[in-house]
């Protein structure tokens, strides 16, 4: 099926924007009603929860409507931005480790983008985040601007189309606020670590129609491994305008420079992690790479009438990447010589991202229907060059540095990759009477990629590209009981599905990847609504994975599965007046069940089958506060072979923090101390046969000033 909008999305969604605000020119002007949230459009705001609380009601990501997670049959979870201040989280994995079941984030091997394990499954390589609903590829983002973090479990093609299966992170940044508020906050600690932000919002005018809001950041963060580290500016204006009750537009402006070095971590003998000192690193000096992002985002709402409503997001974004580096790569039989590559490259990645969705409440009969109609597109462009050789390699145990001959690369490679997502997709919320909520919902893509990579030019490798195409239908039923108020009970299944790269052997392209969930759980909330709880069985299938053709040596077929089960529970909230509680654990058996590559019955490599965490944060008075917990992780396999393993480990944290009230001018004073008892411990596996260590004991402090 091709679809007939796919080339005039855009132009349609402008011409309905402009419509839009004439009805609304045309409308008597009203006030503009004053949000609490911290998101004007409704499926993102905040609603109802206590200030610093740690149990939001309400996520965007699950239905893309303001329906309330306890009505919502999904595993979904928030992370407030409470939780990260109390933790002093400084990165958006920092933000997730730790604090949402069954969900670990990715650091180090070179990685050029946040990226998180869910359910068993790793993301795709490009980055899994989504920023206000639009995939935001290819990024590591900046907390200073995030409000709260909203993870999805299981496949979630039906709203998002193309997406892996384990599940995804959506990302709410801050939006201007009526009430004027500005703080300042100054964070060092161990290892050089020091960070700056700033956040002020307010309105412009005196009618509040116009809001301003400005956040920025300065790091300069070092680390316990030698030369590793990053230093960042970042800046973030935005300017909302609500002329009346009915529509709202924003504009938002992200500014973003890293200059940093990547870690390749240490790699493996044998089973095991070689046993050379964690601060060592196998690169080759203090050589730093650069990334410079710039993104624009823009979106619109209007509430035509009170039942229905009409909303857009769109955002742009220009990644730039350069880099001198010297890779690890494998290990010699010795166990002890390092064999290294050097690179200089550089990358540009264009990617637009936009949606339009109508949404609006029908009843018919006696039974409500909530409907979402709504079409989104994604396009990316990206190039990138390489000048590569290898480089000399290195002693493990007794390493010598500064052999390397950069007019020695000889070897150059132009990659070019271009693609678009089109979706459309139609959901369904049905209340039936006061007990039952069913969500029926389905989603037609077609999706355009091809990519190639040539020697001689990179106008050569654009010539060569090949352009294969893919249509895709991702139904969605989820059903929920509610029990009463304060108990629900829900079953899901969805669907999803992704690329797959390469050919077979009659040089035909692949059906792309498939993913299918069946979900059971129960969800509890507190008579207040301050805490709540969920707990999940799931049972995630993916397939059409690639593995060897027998019959063809040196090709592949869509003959591989993976299959993912556990059951995970998570608890948030205010428990008593003076203790908030986060608890999380995550069973999880995924494994490779079909595969030609002797990887059948293997573990997915860096999923844990047991994790667990809890944190307290207890208010011992007006003034002061402490906060307690800790992190349990089990063995996990470092590679999808199986043939080495990371440990596992138990890591406690713990934080005081004490505020100094000056009418409205506040002042508050921070100490935390990561991995209190100084516990080693290897946080993932990264490509390869290398593994990244975890940070030691790190102590943060910080002081705010907030008016």
């Amino acid at each position: 099926m091709k679809f007939p909008f796919k080339k005039s999305v855009t132009a349609i969604s402008l011409a309905i924007f402009a419509l839009a605000l004439q009805a609304q020119q045309a409308a008597s002007t009203a006030p503009a009603t004053q949000s609490s949230g911290t998101a004007q459009l409704p499926s993102v705001e905040i609603r109802g929860q206590s200030p610093g609380g740690y149990a939001p009601n309400q996520a965007s990501a699950a239905t893309k409507t303001d329906t309330p997670l306890m009505l919502t049959p999904a595993s979904v979870q928030v992370i407030p931005r409470a939780v990260f201040e109390d933790k002093q989280a400084m990165t958006l994995p920092d933000a997730v480790n730790g604090h949402v079941s069954g969900v670990t984030a990715r650091t180090g091997g070179g990685t050029l983008y946040d990226n998180f394990v869910i359910r068993g499954f790793a993301g795709s390589g490009f980055g899994d985040a989504y920023r206000n609903g639009l995939y935001n590829r290819q990024d590591i983002y900046d907390i200073s601007n995030i409000e709260q973090i909203e993870v999805l479990k299981g496949p979630a093609a039906v709203l998002y189309g193309r997406i892996e299966p384990g599940g995804l992170i959506n990302y709410v940044t801050k939006k201007p606020q009526d009430e004027r508020y500005f703080s300042v906050q100054q964070q060092f600690g161990t290892y050089h670590q020091q960070r700056t932000s700033v956040d002020a919002t307010g309105p412009i005018d005196d009618a509040k129609t116009v809001l301003y809001r400005i956040n920025g950041a300065y790091t300069d963060n070092e680390s316990f491994r030698d030369w590793v580290g990053n230093q960042r500016t970042f800046i973030a204006p935005s300017l909302t305008w609500r002329p009346n009750r009915d529509f709202e537009a924003t504009l938002e402006l992200e500014r973003k420079r890293d200059n940093f070095q990547a870690d390749y971590g240490i790699p493996a003998v044998g089973a095991g992690i070689a046993p050379i000192p964690i601060t060592r690193n196998l690169s080759d000096g203090p050589l730093r790479q650069n990334i410079e992002n710039t993104l624009v985002a823009f979106d619109w709402s209007y509430r035509i009438s009170p039942q229905w409503q009409i909303k857009q997001r769109y955002q742009k974004q220009d990644w730039t990447f350069n880099a001198q580096q010297v890779l690890a790569g494998s290990l010699q039989a010795n166990n002890r010589t390092l064999n290294r590559n050097m690179m200089l490259s550089k990358q540009d990645v264009r990617t637009q991202a936009m949606n339009l969705d109508l949404t609006g409440t029908v009843n018919m009969g006696g039974i409500k229907h909530k409907l979402l109609l709504g079409v989104d597109q994604f396009d990316a462009e990206t190039l990138a060059f390489q000048l590569f050789t290898a480089a000399p390699t290195i002693d493990i145990y007794s390493p010598v540095y500064g052999r390397i001959n950069w007019q020695a690369l000889a070897q150059n490679s132009n990659f070019y990759r271009k693609e678009n997502w089109t979706g459309i997709y139609l959901q369904d919320q049905i209340s039936i009477g006061d007990k039952f909520q069913v969500v029926v919902g389905g989603r037609k893509d077609s999706v355009k990629t091809g990519a190639t990579s040539s020697p001689v030019s990179m106008a050569a490798a654009q010539a060569a590209r090949i352009e294969r195409s893919d249509d895709q239908f991702s139904p969605r039923l989820g059903v929920l009981y509610q029990i009463d108020s304060l108990k629900s009970v829900y079953a899901s299944y969805t669907e999803s599905f992704a690329g797959n790269n390469g050919v077979r052997a009659n040089g035909s392209p692949f059906e792309p990847q498939k993913a299918h969930q069946y979900e059971v759980g129960l969800k509890f909330a507190s008579a207040d609504g301050r805490a709540n709880a969920t707990v999940s069985l799931f049972d995630l299938t993916r397939d059409n994975l690639l593995t060897a053709d027998l019959a063809n040596p040196g090709f592949q077929i869509l003959a591989g599965e993976a299959r993912s089960q556990g059951l995970e529970i998570d608890v948030a909230g205010q428990v008593t007046q003076r203790l908030k509680l986060l608890a999380t654990y995550a069973y999880t058996d995924a494994r490779f069940t079909r595969n030609n590559d002797g990887l059948a019955g293997n573990r997915l490599d860096n999923a844990p089958v047991h994790q667990g965490s809890l944190w307290g944060s207890y208010r011992w008075s007006d003034a002061l506060t402490l906060g307690l917990g800790g992190v349990a992780v089990s063995e996990r396999q470092g590679n999808p072979q199986n043939n080495f393993q990371l440990a596992g480990y138990g890591r406690v944290d713990a934080m005081v923090s004490y505020l100094q009230r000056m009418g409205q001018h506040r002042v508050t004073w921070q100490l935390n101390i990561n991995d209190l008892f100084d516990t080693a411990y290897f946080a993932n596996a990264s490509a390869g046969r290398n593994a990244i260590p975890g940070a030691p004991r790190t102590v943060l402090a910080s002081v705010k000033y907030e008016y």
